[in-house]
């Protein structure tokens, strides 16, 4: 149910709850001047004043309230899409939500018949930075190569924290060999990026491992050639972007 439906109810509530609170004013109202022995037009006078009174008072409180709920509800159905769908600690998209939108890209691609790239990138040395600085220089560190992808990739590409020190980024209608112009520029910027410690600038690297998507390979082949690819930047030295082979096949 979506946040203004649930005001809609909320606020039919909120005017039965008033249409309530003036009937019973009323009805009290009426009672006491009966009891007192107005007469007629007196009676009518001060049913009239009471009415308008509390109706008026009665509206002022039900748009402050109105207003307070929509406020409530929309923040926290916010906080909780972002906890559905984004990796708190980099505030990308998490790994369920990069798989479904990889989903949608490979689904869309083969529709339209499309290039669409995808790259497996793995911050080098990470477990040594987590050793030597601790882990909250290393929090430090996925939120800044989190950044820098998210500044340097295309508004139409996505990123998504895959694990770990791990991102999963989709390229639509990009080959192998123009995600490899993008990636190689990103890698240089992230190795000219530091992330200051103190006194002290500690420098990061990254590998990077390319696929072009295959519309016949099935989601765990495409994200398999990745890893290959990256393993393969890992093997050669790190901090390289590499490109998986073409012909390599996923039951091997």
């Amino acid at each position: 149910m979506s946040p203004k439906i649930i005001v809609i109810h909320l606020t039919k509530d909120i005017n039965r709850f008033l249409v309530l609170n003036i009937l019973a004013v009323m009805l009290i109202l009426s009672c006491i001047l009966v009891f007192e022995g107005y007469d007629k037009k007196e009676m009518i006078l001060g049913i009239f004043i009471a009415f308008t009174c509390s109706l008026i008072i009665n509206l002022i409180i039900g748009r402050v309230i109105k207003r307070k709920m929509e406020k409530i509800i929309n923040y926290s159905f916010e906080k909780f899409e972002t906890q559905l769908y984004v990796d708190e600690l980099t505030s990308v998209y998490n790994r369920t939500t990069g798989i479904n939108r990889l989903i949608e890209e490979m689904s869309r691609a083969k529709r339209h018949k499309q290039s669409l790239s995808i790259a497996m990138l793995d911050i080098d040395n990470f477990k040594s930075i987590n050793d030597t600085y601790g882990h909250l220089v290393g929090d430090r560190v996925l939120n800044h190569i989190a950044l820098q992808i998210k500044n340097l990739i295309r508004k139409s590409d996505v990123v998504s924290r895959y694990g770990g020190e791990e991102f999963l980024i989709i390229l639509p209608q990009t080959d192998e060999i123009n995600s490899f112009i993008v990636l190689e520029r990103l890698r240089e910027h992230i190795a000219k990026q530091p992330v200051s410690i103190g006194n002290q600038e500690l420098y990061i690297t990254v590998s990077i491992g390319i696929t072009e998507v295959d519309i016949n390979d099935s989601l765990t082949d495409t994200i398999q050639k990745a890893d290959i690819a990256l393993y393969q930047a890992k093997r050669s030295g790190k901090n390289r972007v590499e490109i998986a082979p073409k012909y390599f096949n996923a039951e091997v």
